[in-house]
């Protein structure tokens, strides 16, 4: 039987380049999206015959959530693993600086929304009496960001989350870890200039930017059997960098 993933956020630049792995693995996919471009499961659907199923979904709307759930879990008759690649951004500037809206449009998103898709994730798994979840998180959430404070707090709260669920679930054969990517070079940070890249390269211990391929090949290694022992870890994903100058 072929194997299924759930990829929550899969219009953006990451969760592009982690359908793209599953599905040249011959995985048949599931892909939320909000806002972004979805030509590019069409082609990838033609490119590896598989089957791709995409549904809009507003994060901020429970009932959205629930309903994709709902339609992934009666669109396939198994779900292997979930990938919460769900968040928002902001510029970055000092906490006092935060709008109450920009307060709460980061933790409604990136926090409130991975809880609620976990939540829906694990009830399906009960009863499928396994299952596999991995979040995206960040490094910011591991070491904090400076001038990313609300942005940190939430992706500090997903590792958190994640290393709480992976306890209360395991028995039940629910694996649960995350990710936590560093500097990756996608649209979101497309605005740093070529001198805070050199930077980061200079914090970076492999000497080099992280590419989206980097985050696919790990979340496709937690997805696969080789980490069949492995739950409740956030795995760091940024060349060894703990902190950008």
């Amino acid at each position: 039987m072929r194997k299924v993933v759930l990829i929550l956020g899969a219009s953006g630049d990451i969760g592009k380049e982690i359908a793209k792995k599953f599905a040249s693995n011959g995985y048949d996919i599931f892909a939320t999206y909000n806002n972004g471009k979805i030509d590019y499961f069409f082609e990838l659907e033609k490119k590896f015959n598989i089957k791709i199923i995409t549904k809009k979904m507003d994060i901020n709307l429970y009932n959205d959530i629930k309903e994709c759930f709902k339609e992934a879990f009666n669109s396939f008759s198994y779900i292997d693993c979930i990938i919460c690649n769900i968040g928002v951004a902001k510029k970055e500037q000092l906490l006092i600086d935060y709008s109450e809206e920009e307060i709460n449009e980061l933790i409604n998103v990136n926090l409130k929304g991975t809880i609620l898709c976990n939540k829906e994730a694990i009830s399906y798994f009960i009863k499928q009496k396994r299952g596999n979840i991995i979040n995206i998180a960040s490094i910011y959430g591991m070491f904090g960001g400076s001038c990313e404070a609300v942005y940190s707090s939430t992706k500090a709260g997903i590792i958190g989350l994640t290393k709480s669920l992976a306890q209360e679930y395991g028995q039940l054969k629910i694996r649960i870890n995350s990710i936590s990517p560093g500097f990756i070079e996608t649209k979101m940070t497309a605005c740093f200039n070529k001198e805070e890249k050199n930077n980061i390269i200079e914090s970076t211990p492999l000497q080099r930017l992280g590419t989206t391929e980097d985050v696919a090949n790990c979340a496709y290694f937690l997805a696969s059997e080789d980490s069949s022992f492995i739950t409740g870890e956030n795995i760091l994903v940024s060349g060894g960098a703990i902190k950008y100058n």
